[in-house]
């Protein structure tokens, strides 16, 4: 596989490259500001759209977070169907459900509501819609829509209730099989959300810690799309004013859920940090993260933010400049310093974020004898992603080793 591996990160850095003009969906319509989630209705109904599939989850539903674009709908007399079934990481069977209940009703959009997971449930289930005969637990890899005959993929609202997946800006969706313990990725540009809406006041109710995991995986998208190969000013500039955007406001939103302003911030650091993810791709963070979380069902965040400082030590050099430049973006360098130490000071800047928000750097859970199993899931996810330095077996084992503690 090495042999071939710089000649697909060219081709699919070009791929990249054109993207934006290739695919109609990179146009979200984008939705802002307190109360805005009231405006979906009427905005579906301009569409054509004649029965939504809301798809979200049960906690969200207890909360009744979704009451006030119910009685939205009900104030124009749109019906829609609702499936609260989704699990935090969702699964094939979340989205085969999903996508029967959209069948049963006769629906002709979807609505993403809640955290990445509903999100991503929904766009699974659009592509469902577009690709009939394609189950769940084949939809893994790239393009499995965009090239080949489809039906034409119905409209996807995205809603997101957290700041940190950017599910709402990507063309991609994780999904788990339980039965293999497994995650994988669904890509496809025509899965983009065509519209977003971010309200702020949909996240009050999020609790500290949630409010910061989701905080370090919109801070991963930001990063790693900046040190990898298919970065360009355009991502970049998204980069940069995300991580400054939560360095400043994380500490707020963390103390005081009920900050409006912080709490807009974050949202709109999410959503710059997910453009991020769409137009320059990941590195090893993920990877690891997907596998991780997958096998031991552990929350997305937390693996994040335990995994992110050791991947970006493990670089070395190859990003000392980059992650100088975001030392200075937040302030934590001092004059004299050179790019390697301000990369440490960054580094640790990371590290205080999971000490001062009870993330902490290791992972316990992991099991030794899982080592060369996660190292495998990590190096087949890896094969597209433009990483500034490639990793073998004994570097994902020696990063293992430091994570489990």
């Amino acid at each position: 596989m090495m042999p071939f591996r710089k000649p697909l990160l060219r081709a699919f850095k070009s791929l990249l490259a054109c993207s934006m003009y290739l695919v109609p969906s990179q146009k979200s319509v984008l939705v802002q500001g307190p109360g805005s989630v009231k405006k979906l209705p009427g905005l579906i109904r301009e569409q054509g759209i004649r029965k939504p599939l809301i798809i979200t989850d049960s906690i969200l539903m207890k909360l009744k977070l979704l009451n006030g674009l119910f009685a939205e709908f009900d104030a124009i007399g749109m019906s829609h169907a609702v499936y609260y079934g989704v699990q935090p990481n969702p699964t094939v069977d979340n989205i085969e459900e999903a996508y029967a209940l959209y069948v049963k009703n006769g629906c002709d959009a979807v609505v993403g509501f809640g955290g990445g997971s509903p999100m991503d449930c929904a766009k699974v289930v659009a592509a469902r819609a577009a690709k009939p005969g394609l189950t769940a637990d084949r939809m893994g890899g790239y393009f499995k829509i965009l090239l080949s005959f489809h039906k034409k993929v119905p409209r996807i609202f995205a809603v997101p209730t957290t700041a940190g997946t950017g599910a709402e800006t990507t063309s991609a969706a994780v999904v788990t099989d339980p039965r293999k313990h497994f995650k994988y990725t669904v890509n496809d540009f025509l899965i983009h959300p065509h519209f977003i809406v971010l309200d702020p006041e949909l996240t009050i109710g999020l609790p500290p810690f949630v409010t910061a995991i989701t905080a370090l995986d919109a801070l991963a998208h930001s990063i790693e799309g900046y040190l990898g190969g298919a970065h360009c000013r355009f991502s970049d500039a998204y980069s940069e004013e995300a991580v400054k955007i939560i360095f400043e406001n994380i500490d707020r939103v963390y103390r005081n859920g009920r900050d409006i302003d912080a709490r807009s911030r974050m949202l709109l650091a999410s959503y710059y940090a997910g453009i991020v993810l769409n137009r320059a791709l990941t590195g090893y963070v993920h990877p690891f993260a997907h596998k991780i979380g997958g096998m031991y069902d552990l929350p997305h965040g937390r693996v994040i933010g335990a995994v992110m400082p050791l991947v970006f030590e493990y670089y070395g050099a190859t990003v000392h400049r980059r992650l100088a430049r975001l030392a200075d973006v937040i302030a934590v360098s001092k004059p004299g310093m050179d790019n390697s130490q301000k990369a440490a000071a960054f580094i640790e800047a990371i590290r205080g974020l999971n000490r001062r928000y009870g993330i902490g750097e290791t992972i316990p859970e992991i099991k030794e004898a899982d080592f060369p199993g996660i190292a495998r899931s990590v190096h087949l996810e890896c094969v597209p992603y433009p990483i500034p330095r490639i990793m073998n077996d004994d570097d994902i084992i020696m990063i293992l080793k430091r994570l489990k503690g």
